[in-house]
């Protein structure tokens, strides 16, 4: 009888262990396609390059100051009414290029990144004031500041979220800038002065943006910059009919604005 159960038993596992052996194997687990192509586009290394359009915020000005015979004769007068600071706020398209360069270690990016851009950076004006020492006599002070074109040589440092790059900037800039600056007198006054600067000037940048992947080797950004390429001190020429042409005008030209712009870049 046990030998009976034990050929039986046997039996019904050597039909087991061959069913098992005859069932088709499992397929092996497949990663899906979304988070293949999410490994793909985290991937920053390399060369780039692109084309940037956006909006320039001037905050430029000129500020003049009464100098020689001005700081004798009623100087405190006289100042209030040369001394203002003019212009300060103005606006204007940007369109450029980049390129640059990244390094990546896991989620750290970082490299350098150069643009140049051109832009209708201006202000003007006339603003019109009293000296209060003659009736009917103001002085109209006219003024211009600009910039054609303006680039910049950064590095760039931040962190890969999924598709996205999080990062500031900073580094050098620099760009033309222009200013002009005439002063008159009204009323019957024999007075005017006249002065400018234009040079290619120096100065720093810095500012932050996110950029994302959205195709293979295409990214979209979009990006802040504070730029300020310092001031210039230029004298104003005394007009031809100046009776004393001891009274002297001086002016101080500051050079700052912003950027607010979207780019599109390609990964080579």
């Amino acid at each position: 009888m046990r030998r009976t159960i034990s050929a039986g038993l046997i039996f019904i596992g050597t039909a087991a262990a061959a069913s098992a052996a005859d069932l088709p194997e499992a397929p092996a687990a497949k990663v899906p396609d979304a988070v293949e192509s999410a490994k793909a586009v985290t991937s920053w290394q390399g060369f780039y390059a692109g084309v940037t359009a956006g909006a320039v915020i001037d905050n430029s000005s000129i500020t003049p100051t009464a100098g020689g015979l001005f700081q004798v004769y009623n100087a405190d007068r006289y100042a209030q009414a040369y001394n203002s600071k003019l212009g300060g706020s103005g606006s204007g398209p940007t369109i450029g290029g980049t390129l640059g360069y990244n390094f990546q270690w896991k989620a750290l990016v970082a490299g350098v990144e150069a643009d140049f851009s051109y832009s209708d950076r201006k202000q003007s004006g006339n603003v019109l004031t009293s000296t209060g020492l003659v009736r009917g006599q103001n002085i109209l002070k006219s003024y211009s500041i600009e910039g054609d074109w303006f680039g910049t040589l950064r590095a760039r440092t931040g962190v890969a979220v999924g598709p996205a790059l999080i990062y500031g900037t900073g580094g050098l800039a620099f760009g033309q800038a222009d200013a002009n600056l005439d002063i008159a007198g009204t009323g019957g006054s024999p007075y005017s002065w006249s002065g400018s600067s234009s040079k290619v000037r120096w100065g720093w940048t810095a500012g932050g943006g996110v950029e994302t992947q959205f195709a293979s080797h295409w990214s979209a950004k979009l990006e802040y910059l504070y730029v300020d390429l310092g001031s210039d001190n230029f004298s104003l020429a005394n007009g031809a009919n100046n009776p004393v042409p001891a009274f002297t005008i001086n002016a101080k030209a500051d050079y700052a604005f912003s950027i607010v712009r979207a780019g599109i870049n390609y990964r080579f």
